[in-house]
């Protein structure tokens, strides 16, 4: 939502997601080269992403499901542990001298202070089982609002529409 502060515990729910749930369904059964979501602490925008995707409405559908995936979770204490130290470590990873200087920027122009940073890191620290089901909750409430672009072949985007059922889902195929 627009003007709003979003909190630390999305970058651990978006990493578990991205390397649990997608990684199994979306890479490993799907046979996508790459099958991911990206969360943007910066602006609170959160994709899913596949490339050279043999499967692309199945990969939609596995998206789809993400939701409910989460609702439904009992991760187990280890797994949560795991996913909050790889948050913590994407946080305060080790950068080049031009990425510093990036990352400084932006920071920079969106107003982000070390006290916010702070507090990013301790609500990453303190994510818990309940914010796998907020997050689950929400991405709920935005799937039935949410868009799909898909950049492709046009065989590849023809057969995607074949297991397409509902005429107003099939993709609109536009040659660039």
């Amino acid at each position: 939502m627009p003007g709003e502060i979003v909190p630390g515990s999305h970058q651990v729910v978006s990493r578990y997601l991205r390397n649990g749930y997608l990684w199994d369904n979306v890479r490993v059964m799907g046979g996508a080269y790459g099958g991911f979501c990206i969360f943007d602490p910066f602006n609170g925008m959160f994709s899913f992403v596949s490339y050279r995707d043999p499967n692309i409405s199945k990969t939609i559908s596995i998206y789809d499901k993400c939701a409910d995936y989460l609702t439904s979770l009992n991760i187990p204490k280890e797994e949560l542990e795991l996913s909050i130290i790889g948050a913590v470590g994407d946080m305060d990873s080790p950068q080049s001298s031009d990425q510093k200087g990036f990352t400084s920027l932006k920071r920079h122009l969106i107003g982000m202070s070390d006290e916010d940073r702070q507090r990013i890191r301790n609500e990453i620290l303190s994510t818990n089982t309940q914010d796998f089901l907020s997050f689950g909750n929400r991405l709920q409430e935005f799937n039935k609002h949410s868009r799909c672009a898909v950049i492709g072949s046009q065989n590849s985007l023809s057969e995607a529409n074949q297991d397409i059922d509902d005429a107003d889902l099939k993709f609109k195929i536009n040659e660039i």
